[in-house]
């Protein structure tokens, strides 16, 4: 169990048993606290020698509100969930004083009634078992009631639930246990991923929802969108009334078109598109029909906000790929002379754009060897070096790629004159442009690639200063999809390292995770910044830097991120909690058991 602490100068410190560590501390040092005070409403406060208010729990809400508690306008609750790092749901106020609940920041999938111009609100929850909007005069200006509102009851608190749903409860005494009295959002249906952003969701005559999968499911229950539709042309359509499908990330990378065909044509023209979406209103419908190579699932729903959607699935032929003989790869080379790694050598081509060859393990079986050409051949990223052609003679197994024509990062840390091109904003791009790159490896591919080597040695720097990761794919060409020290996991941490390395400049990372960590956690996170930075640091950026490489590096691997969140939290459109000490093991309990977890 953990404890807290109320130290002499008036701070609250909350502890990991196991390690004695501080994890979470109230920031009120040398501000004359004498007191902590549990009140009978749950209010945990801070006061100090002249019985002033100095800290208190209400302030910062988590998933909770309970009676007296209030929620202004810069607070939010934040659902729990079997995710340690973040919470896909938040409830918060909006500028025109409504209470609104959305989905990753940026989908509104409830809002509440009333004020659309009134200022200063707060959301209050009544000993009654009323959630209200009040006025700076304590006024109701709206206001909606539990079904036992006014009942004699002891105990109630409103909650944002792991469903993304929020909930009024009232303790019975009778049956000694809680039961639901008011919920937002009544057909559970409406609440945005209740079955997945791909998943289709069934609200049936019960009152329950089911969850569907028009695609395939993945190991741990995951809609999963297969590259390739086994879909005969021709397909009859089939109606799904009272049904949803939450639609395609991001809702608002989106252009006006005339007609669903103008939609489906700009989708095919751009050789970045793989999922596009059409919006309309209609009767909801799904079926596959196969036209031009390309298989288009069109959904449509009978009366309601949630519209038309229509996805398009391409499929991605491999480009021709250059074929060269051992001794074309030693010309090239100039006799495998100029080495810029292990086993990695400097070239050029005759048309004179350098290129770089990894030399493999000349054990490689051919048919496994040509089976990963062919799969790293489909891979396509701004952020990733082009694999450009491969050597398959003999004894002799080799990958060429292109080589980004400036040094590499570690490169740019070290070299005074280099660093200075690494501005705040120039390092920050960075780290969103590899963090993009890894999460095409591990989502974005036919097969999951790990890159097994992540670090600044490998991240080069083009012409433009447009990071571009290299060596990756090796473990595919080795024969291995996965092996030690090639996992999603390891890529997470690995990444964790190079944002640390970016931010402070430092790439001696024995104690580096320690005092950064400690650094943030006492307040001084700017203090960890590379003092030889040129231009403004955004705190916020800062911030959720920070906090990603905290959790990409926790020690229990299960803890990690995967790198699609990572990314949007470094793009900002995904909140993430504070970690925890990423330097202690923390014990496995149930709910960190991964066949327990499932999706969400």
């Amino acid at each position: 169990m953990s404890y807290f602490q109320l130290t002499p100068e008036g701070e609250l410190i909350l502890f990991d048993s196991l390690q004695g560590v501080t994890v979470w501390r109230s920031r009120t040092g040398n501000r004359a606290v004498v007191s902590a005070t549990l009140h009978d409403n749950g209010n945990l406060v801070l006061i100090d020698t002249e019985q002033n208010i100095i800290w208190q729990s209400f302030d910062t809400p988590s998933d909770t509100l309970l009676p007296g508690q209030s929620l202004s306008v810069y607070k939010t609750l934040r659902a729990t969930t079997k995710n340690p790092m973040t919470s896909y749901y938040t409830l918060y106020m909006n500028a025109s004083g409504q209470l609104q609940l959305c989905w990753e920041r940026n989908i509104i999938y409830w809002t509440s009634g009333s004020p659309s111009s009134a200022s200063n609100l707060t959301a209050f929850l009544t000993t009654g078992g009323a959630l209200q909007l009040r006025d700076q005069s304590l006024k109701a200006v709206w206001s909606v009631f539990g079904a036992d509102h006014n009942d004699s009851v002891n105990y109630r608190f409103l909650r944002l639930e792991v469903d993304g749903n929020l909930r009024l409860y009232s303790w019975i005494e009778a049956s000694q246990s809680w039961r639901s009295v008011w919920q937002a959002v009544e057909n559970q249906c409406k609440v945005f991923a209740t079955c997945g952003q791909l998943g289709v969701c069934v609200f049936t005559a019960s009152g329950s929802t089911d969850c569907r999968c028009p695609f395939e499911l993945t190991e741990s229950n995951q809609c999963l969108v297969p590259y390739e539709q086994e879909c005969e042309s021709g397909s009859n359509m089939q109606p799904y009334k009272n049904t949803y499908l939450y639609g395609i990330y991001p809702p608002d990378d989106s252009v006006v078109t005339s007609s669903l065909q103008q939609c489906e044509q700009l989708c095919l023209n751009d050789t970045q598109c793989t999922v596009a979406t059409f919006s309309n209103n209609g009767t909801f419908f799904i079926f596959a029909i196969l036209q031009l190579g390309v298989v288009f699932i069109i959904l449509r729903r009978k009366n309601s906000t949630m519209q038309n959607v229509t996805a398009a699935f391409t499929s991605q032929n491999p480009k021709g790929l250059v074929v060269f003989s051992f001794s074309e790869i030693k010309s090239l080379t100039g006799d495998l002379k100029d080495q810029i790694g292990p086993n990695m050598f400097k070239g050029v081509l005759p048309n004179n754009c350098l290129i770089a060859v990894k030399d493999l393990n000349a054990s490689i079986d051919e048919r496994k060897f040509r089976s990963a050409v062919l799969k790293l051949s489909n891979i396509h990223h701004k952020n990733l070096v082009k694999l450009e052609g491969y050597c398959c003679e003999f004894n002799h197994r080799f990958l060429v790629y292109e080589h980004a024509k400036n040094v590499s990062l570690d490169k740019y840390i070290d070299d005074c004159t280099l660093r200075k091109r690494l501005s705040w904003r120039k390092r920050v791009e960075i780290c969103s442009s590899v963090a993009k790159a890894i999460c095409y490896l591990h989502t974005g591919c036919r097969e999951f690639v790990s890159h097994g080597n992540l670090k600044c040695e490998n991240v080069m720097l083009d012409e433009n200063s447009v990071a571009k990761v290299c060596e990756y794919g090796f473990a595919i060409a080795d024969g291995e999809a996965t092996y030690c020290g090639f996992s999603a996991e390891k890529d997470v941490g690995d990444f964790g390292k190079l944002v640390l390395t970016l931010l402070t400049g430092c790439q001696d990372h024995e104690q580096l995770c320690e005092w950064t960590y400690k650094e943030w956690m006492e307040g001084r996170g700017v203090n960890v910044v590379d003092k030889r930075i040129e231009g403004i640091v955004n705190s916020e950026e800062l911030e959720r830097a920070l906090r990603i490489s905290f959790w990409c590096l926790q020690m229990d691997e299960r803890r990690r991120p995967c790198m699609e969140e990572v990314v949007r939290v470094l793009d900002g459109t995904l909140n993430v909690d504070p970690p925890p000490p990423p330097f202690v093991l923390h014990r496995p309990s149930q709910e960190d058991d991964p066949q327990e977890n499932g999706s969400e």
